[in-house]
């Protein structure tokens, strides 16, 4: 799945350029998860997940980001992040399975360091 390894690597560029990754990263990863929920037999929705990715922009606005540029880095990656849902969940894709997993885990770990998401579940 290309697409995803062109995703982490804009991640990368725009860690070095502030503090959008992961931050504005988590954001999109819970809507692109609940995006591909809405349209998908096989994952049930989250009402939570709008909540978690409107903290985890908040945490990207808060470390310096400026708000158009989170929004549009969260625009973009948003679907990428659907895609990457799609091929773990449908597609029994192994790299966007570790792809998924390596994501959850730093979410939940950046998560547990900051207010706005510390008490997400």
């Amino acid at each position: 799945m290309v697409l995803i390894g062109v995703a982490f690597g804009t991640g990368a560029v725009m860690a070095a350029q502030g503090s959008l990754y992961p931050a504005a990263q988590c954001a999109a990863f819970w809507l692109g998860y609940e995006d591909y929920a809405q349209v998908s037999p096989y994952l049930d929705t989250d009402a939570d997940a709008a909540t978690a990715a409107a903290a985890f922009r908040k945490v990207a606005l808060r470390l310096g980001g400026a708000e158009s540029a989170v929004d549009a880095y969260i625009a973009e990656q948003r679907p990428l992040m659907a895609l990457l849902m799609e091929g773990y969940i449908y597609g029994n894709d192994t790299q966007s399975r570790e792809v998924f997993e390596d994501l959850s885990a730093i979410c939940q770990e950046f998560a547990d360091r900051h207010p706005e998401t510390r008490d997400l579940k």
